[in-house]
């Protein structure tokens, strides 16, 4: 008899909405150093550049097997050159979209900001049999729980990492 693997059928809208709930945790840490803006949501205020970074609101992919986790920035430039940065920065190769926006605070029209996508193929991260050896190795009773694990585990250090760059980037690059 042939060994059978299972796969649960994951809600990645609802797995969406866990994530943004995970991302509180590097949102804490921004806090601590600079201030939330007035807007709410995941956006904060970096005091060293003055300027408004946000986590926003992680989406389902377009092909359905993971999330986009979507972040923005105040940027200076060409479109296509924010492109090549990030690009060149941590994960450039999983950004799935990007876009250029102005600001949607009234005294900010003039500000222009990139929101970009990343995407994160969390389906194969839940399967069953990850959740069963995440929930064993730290002595977990519920799936739950081990789903959250498993979430913060994949997802913090690739959110941190690019957020780090993306602010690393704009104060580099403030007088150009």
């Amino acid at each position: 008899m042939a060994q059978t693997q299972t796969q649960t059928q994951i809600d990645l809208e609802r797995l969406a909405d866990e994530m943004n709930v995970t991302l509180t945790d590097i949102f804490g840490r921004y806090v601590a150093q600079g201030s939330p803006t007035k807007l709410g949501g995941l956006r904060f205020l970096d005091v060293q550049s003055s300027k408004t970074f946000a986590f926003e609101k992680t989406e389902v992919s377009e092909d359905g097997t993971g999330n986009l986790l979507i972040l923005s920035a105040p940027y200076h430039g060409t479109e296509d050159g924010i492109r090549k940065t990030l690009a060149k920065g941590p994960y450039g190769s999983e950004i799935r979209r990007l876009s250029v926006r102005g600001s949607a605070d009234a005294g900010k029209a003039d500000k222009r900001f990139v929101e970009v996508a990343y995407y994160l193929p969390t389906a194969s991260w839940l399967t069953d049999e990850a959740i069963l050896a995440f929930a064993k190795k730290h002595k977990l009773i519920n799936s739950r729980d081990a789903l959250t694990g498993i979430l913060k585990e994949k997802v913090l250090p690739v959110a941190s990492e690019i957020m780090e760059f993306l602010i690393t980037e704009i104060r580099t690059n403030l007088d150009h």
